[in-house]
């Protein structure tokens, strides 16, 4: 078996994301992609088990550049407060500003469910900053939290749901182009419950 080539992994990944930009994931097929790299099925399968192992990597990707932002986002600023806020505040508007990503990210591609424990772990990244700020926060006595997992886990998951809301028009007409209203709403009553 020949040695890993990054080139053609990232490749294979900028085009398949680029596909999955304009259909649905069951609408592609490996040939399809293979034909936008200029290589083999086969040589993508030296890779990738299957269209879902593959998909799962376009997310990972995606998921970990989400992550570089958040965390950019949140080293901008000194207070662990407002560290917190500008990291969720990141997703939100990177979830806005990329909708077909989001929805493909978050719910579109089936989750990794398999796989070694610290592969795995590399699709909570966000998660994990999530946690590592509100620590810095609780540790500094600006936030109280007995589960910083749970509390975030639920920060993502529902903002998640009000981004999702304001992207598929499920919310109240005046928020379909005011999802910053809508969102902050969610992100106020967050704030309130974890910060003293």
């Amino acid at each position: 078996m020949r040695n890993p080539n990054t080139e053609i992994e990232g490749l294979v990944i900028e085009k398949t994301l680029a596909l999955l930009l304009k259909k649905n994931p069951d609408q592609i097929s490996m040939r399809e992609i293979a034909s936008e790299c200029n290589v083999t099925a086969t040589l993508i399968y030296h890779y990738y088990k299957d269209k879902t192992q593959l998909f799962q990597a376009v997310a990972l990707s995606c998921i970990l550049k989400l992550n570089e932002h958040i965390s950019n986002a949140a080293e901008q600023e000194k207070n662990p407060k407002k560290r917190v806020l500008a990291a969720a505040k990141a997703f939100r508007d990177w979830c806005f500003e990329n909708p077909r990503k989001s929805l493909l990210v978050m719910q579109g591609i089936k989750s990794m469910e398999e796989g070694p424990k610290e592969y795995l772990e590399k699709y909570y990244a966000c998660n994990r900053t999530g946690e590592r700020l509100l620590r810095e926060a609780v540790k500094s006595g600006m936030a109280k939290s007995k589960n910083i997992a749970l509390d975030i886990g639920i920060l993502i998951s529902g903002l998640w749901g009000c981004c999702e809301n304001v992207i598929l028009k499920k919310t109240e007409e005046k928020y379909w182009e005011d999802g910053i209203t809508f969102t902050d709403r969610f992100l106020r009553m967050w704030m309130q419950e974890i910060f003293c």
